[in-house]
């Protein structure tokens, strides 16, 4: 009896460590898997660090096809206008569908961790009022990213040029 119970123990043990137990499984969300078509400009923008909504509309523009509009074949350059809830992108490719320019413009979007660290050392007290990030892609280029901020504290206002590493480039009243 004592050998039974012994035996009924360690089964109960080897069937606790049974791997189908330790597996959690997630529902996700459908993903679209779409070839970034112009690696360089994607390469050259690209910050992991920036917002969401930033990174998205950077995504698409590196993503599109021009080949797949009506317009393809007959110029030689295209503009097209790529938009979310935060900002745009104005973007030229050439007739190959290569994206050779781009302005970008983005309001009131969240501060990357550099620039808001940044800010509140050498800003304490202030608080942020507006944001506006430009980027500024030209083939063969350096990109030139920007934030234009306004930040405030008591009546005062302070309008900031910074960039990514959350440099102050120029204040001013």
């Amino acid at each position: 009896m004592l050998l039974s119970l012994v035996l009924l123990g360690f089964c109960n043990i080897v069937n606790a460590q049974r791997p189908e137990t330790s597996i959690s499984y997630v529902n996700l969300d459908e993903i679209i898997l779409s070839p970034i078509k112009n690696v360089t400009y994607y390469n050259a923008v690209h910050d992991p660090y920036a917002a969401k909504g930033v990174i998205n509309l950077e995504t698409a523009a590196a993503s599109y096809d021009i080949s797949s509009s009506d317009l393809y074949g007959k110029y030689e350059s295209y503009l097209f206008i790529f938009k979310n809830h935060l900002g745009k992108i104005m973007a030229i490719y050439d007739n190959e569908g290569e994206l050779v320019k781009s302005v970008e413009k983005f309001e009131n979007i969240q501060l990357s961790e550099k620039v808001r660290l940044s800010l509140l050392s050498e800003y304490p007290g202030w608080r942020l009022n507006s944001t506006v990030f430009k980027v500024k892609y030209a083939n063969n280029k350096d990109v030139e990213r920007v934030y234009h901020l306004q930040i405030v504290k008591d009546d005062k206002k302070l309008n900031l040029k910074v960039n990514c590493d959350g440099d102050v480039l120029s204040s001013r009243n």
